[in-house]
């Protein structure tokens, strides 16, 4: 199917990959309640979060076996493509795997929209694209430095769904700020969740650095910006948004200071410098301007309600491997799963 041309696309059946996952689950429970039928693709190789949304048609299925699992496209109206492995860490346990995964999976996941008429391709990228900015902050007309091979595989991602070579359902590329908050497939891997949990478990969190520039968003603010982007007038002329909110860039000393004043007593052990050579500050401005996206929540509102959470014995192994990407990679690599 040729991308719309300003045609009307009525959308009322959608697939999402990665449905499992931490931002997925929320996708699907998002979308659903929005009143759209939902099927939720995912390997099951990290989570199952099925039961927290029983009305959800799930598939199992790996997106670089569509032969496996196409036939969930009858009838869909559009993809929201998660499937990933996500995260610097995750990715540089099996870098082949992950490109294969990230960038591969995506193009096959295309090639499966086309066969089956989908209009619409809504793709989870990355604010890590920029890697470093000086001064300023990035706007999606600035220029793309992944400076890991995660961000490597979303920028190859996003230049296939862009080119005439894709020849498949309109794309809508989002690229995120850092996620945070609470989910039914938690993650403990991201600063603002492992920072909190630290401060609450064990009365100090770490800081690597800090002078370094972070945006921030939460989680269900994520899954209703990308519901903004399966209803988008077609044929809107821009196709890439970041994805977050001005007022959510921090520095990361200072949001340890944030943590440490919702979280009494608990103290900020700074180890130097950070070896992550990424630091940049983003402009969410576009997506404000077409999508009328707005956050919700803010990194203080995510820091409660994770302390909250844990104050009522929720996540006592925070530590422990299922609410880690890497530390699950590492498992399954070693179980021989590919």
């Amino acid at each position: 199917m040729k991308r719309s041309e300003g045609k009307k696309m009525k959308i009322t059946r959608v697939l999402v990959t990665g449905g499992q996952g931490y931002l997925g689950s929320l996708v699907n429970e998002t979308l659903s309640r929005s009143g759209l039928e939902v099927v939720s693709l995912d390997s099951g190789h990290v989570s199952d979060t099925r039961a927290a949304l029983p009305h959800v048609t799930y598939e199992q299925g790996d997106v670089l076996e569509p032969a496996s699992w196409q036939t969930a496209l009858t009838g869909v109206d559009a993809v929201v493509h998660l499937a990933a492995i996500v995260g610097d860490p995750a990715c540089g346990v099996d870098e082949d795997l992950a490109m294969r995964t990230n960038y591969l999976g995506t193009i096959r996941v295309v090639e499966a929209c086309r066969r089956f008429g989908v209009g619409r391709i809504v793709f989870a990228s990355t604010c890590s694209n920029y890697g470093s900015t000086e001064g300023g902050q990035a706007d999606v007309w600035s220029p793309l430095n992944p400076q890991s091979v995660y961000a490597q595989t979303k920028v190859l991602a996003e230049h296939y769904l862009l080119s005439p070579h894709a020849n498949g359902p309109e794309p809508c590329i989002l690229r995120f700020a850092t996620l945070y908050g609470l989910s039914p497939r938690m993650r403990f891997d991201l600063a603002v969740n492992i920072m909190t949990a630290s401060a609450v478990a064990q009365g100090h969190l770490v800081v690597h650095g800090g002078s370094q520039w972070r945006p921030f968003l939460h989680v269900r603010d994520a899954a209703a910006a990308i519901l903004k982007c399966v209803h988008k007038k077609p044929g809107s002329p821009a196709a890439v948004y970041n994805c977050g909110s001005n007022n959510e860039n921090y520095l990361i000393k200072d949001l340890a200071e944030l943590i440490q004043q919702e979280v009494p007593g608990s103290v900020a052990d700074v180890l130097g410098e950070s070896l992550d050579p990424r630091n940049y500050r983003v402009d969410f401005s576009l997506i404000r301007q077409d999508l009328s996206f707005t956050n919700r929540f803010r990194v203080v509102d995510g820091i409660r309600e994770i302390r909250q959470a844990m104050m009522n014995g929720a996540y006592e192994d925070y530590l422990s491997p299922r609410y880690s990407n890497y530390l699950r990679a590492v498992d399954l690599s070693k179980q021989g799963v590919s």
